[in-house]
């Protein structure tokens, strides 16, 4: 056998085996539209407001048992904490697939001849009166908590700087607006929204943890569903101890086109029935943490008890290959996106 012929055979395989051991789970897209029949009498135009990945590189937990007894028995309180990280990321690798997936989707929509609407353009409508302009590439805190956003290389988008009570927002990703006001405001173009998340992390139950807190942390690389992203409070206050912040986010790209009363005349959203696992990337790890309260009886009479506090901390860092934790979030990515512009598509 020539040895190009060998070469190229051992190339195949090499393929083959890379594709094997990174790959996605089954997707099993769902969607909510109505009014897709009215496109056709629409003209074919499409503003991007939002294309958002965000990605999860930490994430931390907490569980508190309070203190208590009975008679002459005392416990003591019992604070768990456990934290999971990533590390070896690389900015260019994640920016580079992101970029990927944007300059796809922008050629998707301009295969079946709908033409992208300026931002400047977009800038002088009165749903972006008072609002600022950031221009991609860059990633950034997106505002919950471990997680990052990153927002490709030639894509512009609108943000409000401050919140009603004059703060700002953590990162460009504050501020709604009203999609289908915006689409009036822009002649009855389409206007998309793409926000996606890809986590690592998973909270596992504790509800068999007895005398003591725990914190149970599982690693799942996945694009999501839907997800409450949890962090604890750094609140001191007694009462508040073990307290977590949370906040619900789901993976979603929007269509919409026209106002007609409060809604829209056109309307579709693309979800997933479950979280699109990405196999081969990061490895299914745990951490749990145990803080046992402790325990006293008096001997003495009157009983006069104390127990000190109980505090058990663990933090796990796993090193990544960057290469293979970015193309992982392409390849969930692209499915999902794909599939649902292709849907909204064959509309017109």
């Amino acid at each position: 056998m020539k040895l190009n012929t060998i070469i190229a055979l051992i190339t195949i395989m090499f393929i083959g085996v890379s594709l094997q051991a990174q790959n996605v789970s089954e997707f099993k897209p769902k969607a909510m539209k109505y009014g897709l029949n009215k496109l056709k009498n629409n003209p074919k135009k499409v503003y991007i407001a939002s294309f958002n990945v965000n990605f999860e590189v930490y994430k931390e937990a907490i569980d508190y048992k309070a203190s208590g007894g009975f008679r002459n028995t005392a416990k003591g309180e019992a604070t768990a904490r456990a934290a999971i990280g990533l590390e070896g990321l690389q900015k260019e690798h994640i920016q580079t697939k992101v970029d990927q997936l944007y300059n796809e989707f922008v050629q998707d929509l301009q295969s079946k001849g709908l033409i992208l609407i300026n931002p400047d353009q977009a800038g002088k409508t009165e749903t972006y009166s008072g609002w600022a302009k950031a221009s991609g590439p860059y990633i950034i805190e997106s505002g919950s908590p471990g997680v990052l956003t990153c927002v490709p290389k030639n894509y512009s988008f609108f943000y409000k700087k401050e919140t009603k009570s004059g703060k700002k927002k953590k990162g460009f990703m504050g501020g709604q607006f009203v999609p289908q006001k915006l689409s009036k405001d822009l002649d009855n173009a389409v206007v998309v929204d793409v926000n996606l998340y890809v986590m690592f992390s998973e909270n596992g139950d504790n509800w068999l943890r007895g005398n003591g807190a725990q914190v149970k942390l599982f690693t799942n690389y996945r694009l999501i569903n839907s997800y409450t992203i949890s962090a604890p409070k750094e609140n001191k206050v007694i009462g508040f101890k073990g307290a977590q912040s949370a906040e619900t986010v789901s993976s979603t790209i929007t269509y919409t086109q026209g106002k007609q009363g409060l809604g829209a005349k056109t309307a579709y959203t693309g979800l997933i029935k479950k979280d699109l696992e990405i196999n081969g990337v990061i490895k299914k790890e745990k951490v749990v943490v145990n803080a046992k309260q402790g325990m006293a009886t008096a001997t003495s009479i009157p009983p006069i008890v104390i127990v000190g506090p109980a505090y058990s901390k663990q933090t796990k860092w796993i090193n990544v290959d960057s290469k293979k934790f970015a193309e992982g979030m392409y390849q969930a990515i692209s499915k999902f996106v794909k599939y649902h512009n292709n849907q909204f598509l064959t509309n017109y």
